[in-house]
C-alpha cells in the first residue's frame, strides 16, 4: 500500500507524511457491531453507535441539514433499495444543479469515527466532484467550505471516502481513493487540495450495483502523530494510513457526517466526455455511524460479509 499524494481537479502533489500500514493481520474486517444485528434491526440502540438511517421512515429528519432539498429525496420502490423498501435519492442535474447533501452533528465529537454506507451509482453515472467525509471542527461549520486551506491544527480537519478519475483509466465513477484535509499535508503553488490516499491496487467502484463502504477517522493524541484513516470494501480492508496529526490540541473533535454526492461541470469537463451536463443519480442506504468498527450487514444464518438486496462483482484480482 502506498500513500499517493493529493489531486483535486488537475492538481498532483509530493508524497505525503504519512504511510500505509500493513494489510495482513487487520484489526477489523468481517464482523462487526451489524453482526450482532442482524437486517441492522436494533443496531440504533447499541451504547458505540452514533446513527442509524435506514431511510424506511416519511422524511429525513434523523439528519440535521438537508443541504440541497431538490436533489435529496425518499426513493420508494423495488428496484434501487438495499434493504426493507426505501432508500435515499440524490440526483445532480448538471449546471443547474450539483446533487445532494446531508449532514449529522456531534457534539460533543467523539476522537475515532467509523461510518458504513451502501452505495449504488447508476449506470449512467459520470465521474463526480466529492463524496461522503468524516469532518472535524471547532464549531459548528469551521471544517466545511476550506478548499484550497490548510488546517492549522485547532480550527479543521476532515477526509472523504471518494471516486477517483485517474485520468480516465477506469470508467466512471472510477476508483476508490481517500481525499484529506490535515496540518501536515503538502501544498502546490501557495495552495493546498486535499491529498490523495490511494491503495497500490485501484478497487474500480462498479455501476448499477450495491457496495458496502465503511471508513475511519481515529483523531491523533496531540501533540503525537498517531491518527490513523482506514477503509473497508464489502467488509475488506483496502487501505490504512498511519502517521496522522490530525490536530495540535486534543480539544478539537470529530463533529460532522457528511453523506455528499456532489457532481460540478468543471469535474465533468476534466474527468468526462466533455459535457458540462447531464442527470446523474446515486442511491444510498442502511447508514451507521459509530465508535466502533461495524462491518457488513448480515442476516440471519448468513456468513460475515453478506449483501442483502444486492450483489457485487469484484474487479480482477480482488480476492
Amino acid at each position: 500500500m502506498k500513500a499517493v499524494s493529493g489531486l483535486v481537479v488537475g492538481v498532483v502533489l509530493a508524497a505525503v507524511f504519512p504511510s500505509a500500514a500493513a494489510l495482513a493481520a487487520p484489526r477489523e474486517e468481517g464482523d462487526g457491531l451489524a453482526a450482532k444485528y442482524p437486517n441492522d434491526r436494533g443496531i440504533a440502540g447499541d451504547r458505540d453507535v452514533l446513527l442509524h438511517d435506514d431511510f424506511e421512515g416519511p422524511d429525513l429528519k434523523r439528519w440535521d441539514e438537508n443541504q440541497h432539498a431538490a436533489g435529496t429525496g425518499i426513493y420508494r420502490g423495488k428496484t434501487h433499495v438495499h434493504s426493507g423498501k426505501q432508500s435515499v435519492q440524490m440526483t445532480a442535474e448538471v449546471p443547474a444543479s450539483t446533487g445532494g447533501g446531508l449532514i449529522k452533528w456531534f457534539n460533543p465529537g467523539p476522537d475515532r469515527m467509523y461510518a458504513r454506507f451502501y452505495v449504488k451509482f447508476a449506470p449512467d453515472v459520470n465521474f463526480v466532484h466529492h463524496f461522503v467525509h468524516i469532518v472535524g471542527g471547532r464549531d459548528k461549520w469551521s471544517g466545511f467550505g476550506k478548499a484550497g486551506l490548510r488546517p492549522n491544527g485547532t480550527d479543521f480537519f476532515t477526509t472523504g471516502i471518494e471516486p477517483a478519475a485517474r485520468g480516465r483509466q477506469f470508467p466512471p465513477p472510477g476508483v476508490w481513493h481517500f481525499y484529506t484535509y490535515w496540518p501536515d499535508m503538502k501544498g502546490s503553488a501557495g495552495r493546498y487540495w486535499g491529498n490523495d490516499f490511494s491503495p497500490e491496487k485501484p478497487i474500480p467502484i462498479p455501476r448499477d450495483e450495491w457496495v458496502c463502504v465503511e471508513f475511519m477517522l481515529q483523531c491523533n493524541r496531540a501533540p503525537r502523530a498517531d491518527g490513523e484513516q482506514a477503509f473497508w470494501i464489502n467488509g475488506k480492508l483496502a487501505g490504512r494510513y498511519t502517521g496522522f496529526r490530525w490536530r495540535t490540541t486534543n480539544d478539537l473533535k470529530i463533529n460532522a457526517f457528511w453523506l455528499l454526492y456532489y457532481v460540478t461541470p468543471e469535474a465533468l469537463r476534466r474527468y468526462g466526455d466533455g459535457r458540462v451536463n447531464g442527470r446523474y443519480t446515486v442511491w444510498f442506504d442502511d447508514v451507521v455511524v459509530a465508535t466502533k468498527y461495524i462491518g457488513p450487514m448480515k442476516t440471519r444464518g448468513s456468513s460475515s460479509g453478506s449483501r442483502p438486496g444486492g450483489k457485487f462483482s469484484p474487479p480482477p484480482g480482488w480476492e
